[in-house]
């Protein structure tokens, strides 16, 4: 009997439970706004967090205080679309301490809301996912992470996966977040920013107000999980920061503001054993800029940026912007253009006003900038870009243009448009790859300086070819556009490969003067061929150039430039150059040419190779050849040092073991109106095939003189009927066989 009233209980309580889960399913198809079940706090803190629901705001009060923290605890934590969670915290509380202990992501598509000027902290290790509508409302801070715990200063946590764990009573602001490997994913959607260029030399512009995840001015805005993905989302904090990481395992140190200035927090990721990946695709952003001091960090394994995703310092104001710094525990990739071509994927450092630009520090083992990716620093005023530092300890490949817009690049730069001075770029790698027109550069278009380019690569760099479609050149340069000088560019490597086009390069295009160059390395240089469809050689060159009619107009450009260009210094083992590849120091205005000096074991020239030193109308530059070995010249392949117009003929000094001129090569110091240069041989053996030369000449002036120093052997049958100079002179120290 008793049992069947028990079965009789059991039919009719599930009957009723079965009639109210069907009344709540039914709620939730009649009214998508409905707010059921969304929040749902539970019961692991000594005062529990309570929620009430009204239409589609959840208040928030209740908590556990602490000092000035206040702690809430969620079974669910998700806001639907168009519903808002209002902390209605007291004005007192300094931070916002909330986790989830439940099992399930929190979906956020809603509003974010807390009293006063509170940081707020949201802790999921079951990841954490914001729709395009989710935006913050809030006076301080934002911190989301899938970390499974915030930690104190006194070793107390507040964990989501062990909620029973400690007493909160006596700690302070967290110290760290803690990962254990099982934190879910950070992701951010939205609809893609709408940032612009009017040309390639302005500034970057915003077509509308900001919109997705915000913060208050000079407030920091931070994402840390077991891996992070902006798709098409805006993160902003005006002047303030951002922090985005990727983490597996190990302890993200929280650093607090220390100064009452300054209200940005600062992450220290040198607890972390593993990295998970951190992503930026379709036209996602973070924005620091401002008047203030802005600054971010992006820390993870695999960093990518692609679909005209961008990461923006503008410093719009007077004081010195904070700085980019991207670690990458594997690689760095930064690929393509939005989808109208017109902006490139990357990281851009601005300063529009008086401050100057923050610096961009980049460390990553391998990194990639692809189809026109870029890293930038830019100033169009009085303020000063910031420097460049890449750390790539495996290699860095600047590579090509993208599909739809040919005139972008590839590029790692620092420009200068206005007084302010560019930044200096530093690279360190193993191995610098630049192919298909990708570019390392610094350029400066106004009256301000252009800053120094130092390579160091343990094992090659390489400029290789052209861009198909534009000829653009595979190029490390600095260049003077302006009345601003170029700075100087010092490559250091075991090999360095200029080849189909490629180029090292100093210009000047203006009244600026050009930088110099120092190549220093340790096996060889080789130099040579043009890029398919070109007829611009390989080059390492100083010079002044001179653009065609369209782009001086674009630049403002002279139509002849009157800087002087820099210096050339090359120290090498062995010196190749091959193919019409050229080195050069040479002016094409009304200046003077640089100086050019060799100093290597063995220097060999084939196949109309050349160095030379020239002037279109002003003086020649010198030549200084201190080869310990062999210098070769074979097919058609030229050492010139000549002067145009009424300019004299730069001199030549070369000092080589062996020296031999073969197959209609050449050594020349010409003039036109002015005197001929003068050239000094130095060698214990000299030999010129009968179609050979060495000049000194000038067509209307006085001609040069040729001085041949201790030759070992009779050369006389094969140098004297090839000289066409009025002055040979041979040291009566010379020996004759």
């Amino acid at each position: 009997m008793t049992f069947g009233h028990s079965n009789s209980n059991f039919r009719r309580y599930r009957t009723i439970l079965l009639v109210t889960i069907f009344e709540i399913g039914s709620l939730g198809v009649i009214s998508s706004n409905s707010a059921f079940s969304q929040v749902v706090p539970d019961a692991t803190l000594p005062n529990p967090s309570q929620v009430t629901v009204d239409n589609t705001t959840y208040q928030i009060e209740g908590g556990t205080t602490a000092g000035n923290n206040l702690f809430h605890s969620f079974e669910e934590f998700s806001i639907p679309t168009g519903a808002e969670a209002f902390f209605n915290n007291a004005t007192t509380v300094e931070q916002i301490l909330t986790r989830v202990t439940g099992s399930n992501i929190s979906n956020l598509d809603g509003l974010i809301r807390a009293n006063g000027t509170a940081n707020l902290f949201l802790l999921n290790p079951n990841g954490i996912v914001f729709g395009p509508n989710a935006r913050l409302d809030l006076g301080g801070s934002f911190f989301a992470t899938t970390a499974e715990s915030l930690v104190f200063d006194n070793g107390l946590e507040f964990s989501a996966t062990s909620p029973e764990a400690q007493r909160l009573l006596s700690v302070n602001v967290p110290v760290g977040l803690q990962f254990n490997g099982r934190g879910g994913e950070i992701r951010v959607r939205g609809d893609g920013h709408s940032f612009t260029l009017s040309s390639s030399i302005s500034p970057t512009l915003q077509n509308s107000p900001s919109s997705g995840l915000q913060v208050n001015p000079g407030r920091t805005l931070g994402l840390v999980g077991s891996g992070t993905l902006l798709d098409g989302a805006t993160l902003t904090a005006n002047g303030g920061r951002i922090e985005l990481g990727g983490v597996g395992v190990g302890v993200v140190r929280a650093i607090a503001p220390v100064a009452s200035e300054s209200q940005q927090w600062h992450f220290d990721y040198e607890g972390v054993s593993r990295f998970q990946d951190v992503r930026l695709v379709r036209q996602a952003a973070v924005d620091v800029s401002g008047t203030s001091v802005g600054s971010m960090q992006i820390v993870g394994d695999r960093i990518g940026l692609s679909g005209g995703s961008i990461a923006l310092l503008q410093n719009r104001g007077v004081r010195k912007f904070g700085e980019i710094r991207v670690r990458a525990a594997s690689t760095l990739t930064i690929r393509g253009t939005t989808p109208d071509g017109i902006l490139s994927t990357g990281f851009r450092q601005e300063t529009l006003g008086a401050g100057n630009a923050g610096n961009i520090e980049i460390s990553s083992p391998q990194l990639l900038l692809l189809e026109g990716g870029q890293i930038t620093s830019r100033s169009f005023a009085e303020g000063n870009a910031g420097n460049l530092n890449i750390r790539a300890a495996e290699s860095i490949s600047i590579i090509g243009t993208p599909p739809l817009n040919p005139r972008i690049t590839s590029i790692i730069s620092s420009s200068s448009f206005g007084t302010g001075a560019t930044g200096n770029l530093t690279v360190s790698t193993g191995r610098l790859n630049l192919r298909n027109g990708g570019i390392l550069a610094i350029s400066t278009f106004g009256t301000g300086a252009g800053g120094s380019i130092l390579v160091n690569a343990t094992e090659s760099v390489e400029a290789i070819g052209a861009d198909p479609r534009t000829l653009t050149p595979s190029t490390i340069s600095a260049s003077s556009l302006g009345p601003g000088n170029a700075g100087s560019t010092i490559v250091n490597t075991a090999r360095a490969i200029v080849r189909d086009g490629g180029q090292i390069a100093s210009s000047a295009l203006a009244t600026g003067d050009g930088g110099s160059i120092a190549i220093n390395v340790t096996e060889f240089v080789e130099i040579g061929g043009v890029a398919p469809g070109s007829i611009v050689p390989s080059s390492i060159d100083a010079s002044t150039t001179q653009v065609d009619e369209v782009l001086r107009q674009v630049l403002g450009l002279p139509p002849v430039p009157s800087g002087s260009p820099g210096n050339l210094e090359i120290n090498t083992p062995e010196l190749n150059i091959v193919e019409g590849g050229q080195v050069t120091v040479r002016n094409i205005g009304t200046g003077r040419a640089g100086s050019l000096q060799i100093n290597a074991e063995a220097v060999s020239l084939d196949n109309g190779g050349g160095i030379t030193a020239s002037t279109r109308s002003g003086e020649g530059g010198n030549a200084i050849l201190n080869v310990e070995n062999s210098l070769q010249l074979r097919n058609g392949s030229q050492i010139t040092a000549e002067a145009g117009g009424i300019g004299n003929g730069g001199n030549l000094a070369i000092a080589a073991d062996t020296i031999a001129l073969l197959e209609g090569s050449s050594i020349d110091a010409n003039a036109f109106e002015g005197r001929g240069g003068n050239i000094e041989i130095a060698t214990q053996g000299l030999f010129v095939s009968p179609e050979s030369r060495i000049t000194a000449s000038s067509q209307l002036g006085i001609d040069g003189v040729v001085a041949v120093t201790q030759p070992e052997i009779d050369t006389s049958s094969a140098l004297v009927p090839t000289f066409r100079t009025s002055t040979c002179s041979t040291p009566s120290s010379t020996r004759r066989g």
